[in-house]
Order: C-alpha cells, then sequence, then structure tokens
C-alpha cells in the first residue's frame, strides 16, 4: 500500500519474529501447509506472503531474501500454481488445492465446453486457442500471448483484463518469467510472465480430477478451510477474495431468452447412478440439470467408463425442476425430465471417434458440435 508520498509501505514481519519466513523454501512449504495464499496483503488479515516476510526484504533483487524474486523461483519450480487468482491480484494454489480451485471457477467446463455453451468471450477464446489441441503444452512470453491473440492498437482491447478472467477462472497461470533473448541467443532485459495452461504444470488428470464432484462442494472445502486457518474471516470477505465473479456464466435461476432449439451432449457417471438401468425400466428420467437447458433441446446422453460413448437421445420435455439433493458425489438444486428418443450401441460414438469433432471430454454439459451432429444424422440416414 503506498502513502501520500507515493511511497510503497510493505506489512510484514521482524526477522526474528517466530512467523518470518527466511526462505523461498520456506515459503513453499507454508503455501503447501496454507494450500492458497496471496502474494499482498488483502483484507483478510494475515492472509499473504508479504504478512509472513520482512518488509525491508522486498524489491531488494536479492533472490535469497527477496519475497518479489521468490515468486519466479516458485512459478518456475511448479511446485505452487503462480497467477492472478485472488480478486484480480496475484498469488499462489498448491498442486494438492488447484484440482477444487479449477473445478469450482470452471464450474466443470474445459474451456472448449465452455466456448461451445457461449459462456466464453471472442478475446478469452483468441488467447486459448494459442495453448489447444498441438499446442497444449505451450510456454508463451506475456508479449506474445498479446501479439499472437491479436491485441494491440490495431486489434484487440483489453489485454490485461482477459487474460486476468483467464487465470482467475484457472484456464491459465504463470508458468516462469524469464528473460528476452537477442538474435545470438543470449538473455537481456528484465525477466517477463511466461503463460501455460496449469494442465501443462501437472497434467490433465490431476488438474480435472475434482471435476467429479458438484463445484459448489469445491466451494465448500475452500471456505472450510478459509474458516479452520482464518476463524475471524467472514463469508463476505471468503467470497470477495477466494470467489470469482459471474462473468460469463448465466446467473443462477436465470434463463436466456434463447427461442431456438439448442443440443446438447452431458455427462453421465454409472459409478455414481445406473442410468442404463434407468432406461431400460422407463423411457423418462429425471436428471441433474445445470445448464440453460430449455423444453425441446435434445440430449445426447454421454456415459462414462466402462461404456466412454454416447449411449442416449433424448428431448428435454420439462426443465427448471426444484430439487435438493446431496451426498458424497452429487448435488441437485435443479432437474430436468428427459425423453428417450433413441439408444445408439456401445461401440459406435465411442470417445475416440467423437473427438475427431473436437470433443476431447465430456466434464460438462457442452453444446453438440455441428458437425458431429451431421455425422450422426448421415449414420440414421444410412441404416
Amino acid at each position: 500500500m503506498a502513502n501520500e508520498s507515493g511511497t510503497w509501505i510493505m506489512h510484514g514481519v521482524a526477522e526474528n519474529d517466530p512467523r518470518c519466513l527466511h526462505t523461498v523454501e520456506e515459503a513453499v512449504t507454508y503455501i503447501n501447509e496454507v494450500g492458497f495464499l496471496p502474494l499482498l496483503k488483502n483484507e483478510i488479515p494475515d492472509f499473504s506472503l508479504e504478512e509472513r516476510t520482512v518488509p525491508e526484504y522486498w524489491w531488494s533483487g536479492d533472490p535469497k531474501h527477496d519475497p518479489w524474486e521468490w515468486r519466479k523461483l516458485i512459478a518456475g519450480s511448479q511446485k505452487a500454481a503462480y497467477g492472478k487468482f485472488f480478486d484480480k491480484k496475484a498469488g499462489f494454489i498448491s498442486k494438492e488445492w488447484f484440482p477444487y480451485f479449477a473445478n469450482y471457477r470452471r464450474d466443470g467446463y474445459d474451456f472448449d465446453a465452455l466456448w461451445d455453451d457461449e459462456k466464453a468471450s471472442m478475446r478469452q477464446k483468441k488467447i486459448m486457442d494459442l495453448f489447444a489441441e498441438e499446442n497444449a503444452d505451450a510456454e508463451l512470453y506475456s508479449f506474445e500471448v498479446k501479439q499472437k491473440a491479436g491485441f494491440g492498437k490495431e486489434g484487440e482491447k483489453n489485454f490485461e483484463g482477459t487474460i486476468t478472467v483467464l487465470q482467475m477462472k484457472n484456464y491459465l497461470c504463470m508458468h516462469d518469467f524469464r528473460q528476452r533473448k537477442n538474435k545470438k541467443g543470449e538473455d537481456y532485459g528484465w525477466a517477463i510472465a511466461v503463460y501455460s495452461t496449469p494442465e501443462h504444470l501437472w497434467g490433465y488428470d490431476h488438474v480435472t480430477s475434482a471435476y467429479k464432484e458438484d463445484p459448489m462442494k469445491s466451494w465448500k472445502r475452500i471456505v472450510k478451510r478459509m474458516n479452520d486457518r482464518y476463524p475471524k474471516v467472514t463469508d463476505a470477505q471468503i467470497r470477495r477474495v477466494a470467489g470469482i465473479s459471474g462473468e460469463g456464466s448465466m446467473a443462477p435461476g436465470r434463463k436466456s431468452k434463447r427461442t431456438w432449439q439448442k443440443d446438447w451432449i452431458i455427462p453421465a457417471n454409472p459409478q455414481y447412478y445406473n442410468v442404463v438401468g434407468a432406461f431400460e425400466e422407463s423411457n423418462i428420467v429425471t436428471w441433474k440439470q445445470s445448464s440453460d437447458i430449455h423444453v425441446g433441446d435434445m440430449i445426447y446422453m454421454y456415459v462414462a467408463a466402462p461404456y466412454s460413448a454416447i449411449l442416449y437421445k433424448c428431448r428435454a420435455i420439462e426443465v427448471d425442476i426444484p430439487r435438493q439433493y446431496s451426498d458424497d458425489n452429487l448435488t441437485v438444486k435443479t432437474a430436468m425430465s428427459l425423453e428417450l428418443l433413441e439408444k445408439f450401441e456401445p461401440g459406435v460414438w465411442t470417445l475416440e471417434r467423437i473427438r475427431q469433432f473436437g470433443v476431447y471430454a465430456v466434464r460438462g454439459p457442452r453444446s453438440m458440435p455441428g458437425e458431429l451432429k451431421r455425422e450422426m444424422m448421415n449414420d440414421e440416414a444410412d441404416e
């Protein structure tokens, strides 16, 4: 925080204080102990790296003592994710806790599904396209992301705001800080942020490992952690600092004014509910609703392992049914009734096959790609 003269005032502890973190190794240990931690002081007392370090060491340029330098070392070490994760400000999330943040903040959506479901902006898509498919392991300087995504004087505006939102939603992180290289391959200038996806840091399976639970359950884990560590924290403070705005998503209970039929792919996990048995008993089932689904929309149900395939085509005949249900694996607040229209053999619309049409995973409700729908209709016509 700056005083009236413009001098930045740091809030920390004395070097001999038992709470003081003296080295980057101690900082990493503390971040993993807490689980997630903003870099700088915020409205929650003691919830920052700043408040656990010596104020005089900040911006000294000495990587042994300077916490500002530590952030670069921690980001590059992959021992914690670093990015603008807390109220659009920088901080760390441990490997253990990142899946819960990703599940809550992504609402169970991989980015391609978020785009398909019209919950991401074109500016966000232009950035995320740089890290898609064959570029999934890309590591790009911030200036490279800006240039390649078409931001600048003659292009898209608000690069900083857009890339901050993607970090807040845990689709991107600052993978490292590196100097640029000249034509001779020599380093020069200041170290610049290098972006990548968290999946590049720790692998897709780990980052998405909490997708199996309801996003609100992941949020409750985060809230409990905050309450356990900081007993005086208020719910409002937790929401402001550790939560995320609803930008780009439909507010709960609010439907769009869409008047056309939409086609969806939704997941079903037979480990939690015997959907195969349910459709053998009846051609109408009640199912959890977590998206902007309207009566008349077509629902293609992807059933997870051991099937890993689209098995059912249904029509939504009733939506927005109030329903209160919760167990260790599922929380339902709104339900819908689905009428079975067609069954597919397990070996036909497999995950391997639908990947050819851009469906790499079905972690949450997503729009049906037009090419995939046309292929399925062609198959029906050939029969």
